[in-house]
């Protein structure tokens, strides 16, 4: 690698991983704020908070990267244009190939990192969140609820007024949102929580249930001796029972075993799911050759090199939009599978040709025309 190779991968990779790095952090503050209540509502430590929402942090990195990678190529590419390094570089004798060979490599590099996440790191991430998340849970029903606390989890709310000996609760309120059509309030006198087989059941004695809707017309109250209330969903050794098509490997989704009865139910998410997983390393190719293509030949004017980039944001963000928007489309139909590898195939088939026939990626003539006459009288204004 040369030195000129050295000075454009260098430039490109350091605004990467800058681009990458406020990218990831900006999606992860808004993903951190979403997990809050562990610290608000759960009493959990910031360590644990800050573990759990590292956690999300590969799958964001695979979003971002092909986007973190498109700003990058197009700052290079015109910072090496407003500099005239292009043109220096064209009269030097430089080929365009010098130019195009280290973003390659930078690309295939991010193609590469991004295929060996997907298949494995982030469903793996995914799991060790969801099993976090189940023990947090069941950390906190197996202490449930710290007497005279109220305590919410996945929309349903606990009350204990105190602990009896043995493991009893006296005074029991739970309050179970999670169907917003209906609110279910179940009081208790005493109860217990109870593991039975493979489900966490709490035990509720001497109770009644009222059941509302809306404003609380159409309510009803039912008395109970005994009532099992399922508290399964926060048990972790219940989360790992059915792994959704997300948590996952690669291999699972490509060879799902004979007796794997999810695979089979859920078979259009799995197929959603793998074709996502198998295109991911496309978007970053096609992320380069679609700037290249735009900016990758000198421009004299400063309009032609906004319309370039421009034009190189429009066409990428309809490849992002079309290719990863196309999941709906491939869950309903198995026809549709090609769509995530037609799109970005396509983009890089159209950058190439592009790029090997010079032909310049820029804006038609008219336009261009168009934008230098309000660039003249923007010029002329301001020198009157």
């Amino acid at each position: 690698m040369g030195r000129l190779d050295r000075y454009i991968l260098k430039t490109a990779g350091g605004a990467f991983f800058a681009v990458l790095l406020v990218l990831t952090s900006m999606v992860w503050v808004t993903t951190a704020l979403r997990q809050f209540n562990l610290l608000t509502s759960q009493g959990q430590t910031v360590w644990v908070f800050l573990y759990v929402t590292a956690l999300s942090l590969p799958t964001l990195m695979v979003v971002v990267a092909p986007i973190a990678l498109f700003l990058a190529i197009v700052f290079t590419l015109h910072r090496l244009n407003s500099d005239s390094e292009l043109v220096a570089m064209s009269a030097a004798g430089a080929s365009p190939w010098q130019l195009f060979r280290a973003p390659l490599l930078l690309s295939i590099a991010v193609a590469m990192v991004s295929m060996l996440i997907s298949a494995e790191l982030s469903a793996s991430s995914l799991r060790s969140l969801r099993n976090q998340l189940a023990n947090v849970n069941a950390d906190v029903v197996a202490n449930v609820a710290q007497p005279g606390r109220f305590t919410r989890l996945s929309g349903i709310t606990f009350h204990v007024r105190e602990r009896g000996p043995n493991g009893a609760l006296l005074g029991i309120f739970i309050d179970d949102a999670r169907d917003r059509t209906q609110t279910t309030t179940y009081l208790a006198d005493r109860g217990r929580i109870v593991p039975s087989g493979s489900a966490l059941i709490l035990v509720l004695e001497d109770g009644s249930i009222q059941r509302g809707r809306g404003s609380g017309r159409n309510s009803s109250i039912v008395e109970f001796e005994r009532y099992g209330f399922d508290l399964s969903q926060f048990d972790p050794t219940s989360a790992v029972a059915n792994d959704r098509a997300a948590f996952r490997s690669i291999g699972e989704l490509l060879w799902p075993r004979a007796d794997d009865k999810l695979s089979v139910q859920d078979a259009d998410r799995f197929r959603v799911e793998l074709h996502k997983r198998l295109s991911t390393p496309l978007y970053p190719i096609a992320a380069f050759v679609i700037a290249f293509a735009f900016l990758g030949s000198p421009r004299t004017t400063r309009q032609s090199r906004g319309l370039s980039i421009a034009g190189a944001s429009g066409v990428f963000l309809f490849v992002e939009v079309l290719g990863l928007g196309s999941s709906g489309l491939v869950e309903r139909s198995a026809a549709a599978a090609p769509i995530p590898y037609v799109v970005p195939l396509g983009a890089i088939a159209v950058g190439m040709y592009t790029i090997l026939g010079n032909v310049q990626g820029g804006v038609p003539e008219p336009l261009q025309r168009f934008a230098d006459a309000i660039v003249a009288r923007i010029e002329k204004a301001q020198a009157s």
